[in-house]
């Protein structure tokens, strides 16, 4: 028998309640399965501690939740995100540019069960956009359009480089931290150094 506690009903007007707590328990369980095929509304339902069913209520599918989930998840990133560029004054191009680098990197370490949610799920709903769609994504409109304050010739491109260099610090610095990194200030300015200049 499972020691999940039963959860107590909602009063009316609550629905929306249980809808996030779904979402929050899909989330939990996809840090720990071995991609999104794993995950059953069964599951959710039973960590959430209603009956399956009522999960119904809410969501029509298990794509339909994965959808809620994601976009939760990238609400927080791009939240996180905005919030670093606005605290850097526009005329400081290159240091807005550092400050988004610097919060993609701290949220990915930060959190790094939500991240694996994001980025280590295979299909994740809107994340295999053609290049006409790039902009169409919020995080890496971010990072576009910062790198076009910057002067990038190809500011999509410089996003798109910018953005796997950065995952690949965040996956990195947790496979291997006993590597000797050099401080994360230094890796985001030659990293960003580095990618503008090519985009000149």
């Amino acid at each position: 028998m499972s020691d999940k506690p039963i959860r107590s009903r909602n009063r009316r007007g609550e629905g929306a309640r249980l809808r996030d707590e779904l979402v929050s328990a899909a989330s939990t369980l996809l840090e720990d399965l071995d991609g999104q095929e794993a995950l059953s509304l069964r599951a959710v339902a039973r960590a959430a501690g209603i009956a399956p069913q009522s999960v119904y209520l809410h969501f029509n599918d298990r794509r339909e939740l994965l959808t809620a989930v994601y976009q939760v998840r990238f609400g927080e990133l791009h939240a996180a995100l905005a919030t670093a560029r606005d605290a850097v004054p526009k005329d400081a191009a290159a240091e807005r540019l550092s400050a988004i680098c610097h919060a993609y990197i701290d949220y990915g370490t930060r959190n790094p069960g939500h991240y694996r949610v994001l980025f280590g799920t295979a299909g994740t709903p809107g994340w295999e956009p053609t290049e006409g769609q790039l902009p169409g994504l919020p995080t890496i409109q971010l990072l576009i359009e910062a790198a076009a304050d910057c002067g990038s010739t190809d500011p999509n491109a410089t996003a798109v480089c910018l953005w796997a260099a950065m995952h690949g610090l965040i996956t990195l610095r947790q496979d291997r931290p006993s590597f000797p990194w050099p401080p994360l200030e230094t890796l985001v300015r030659t990293m960003v150094d580095a990618h503008l200049a090519a985009a000149d």
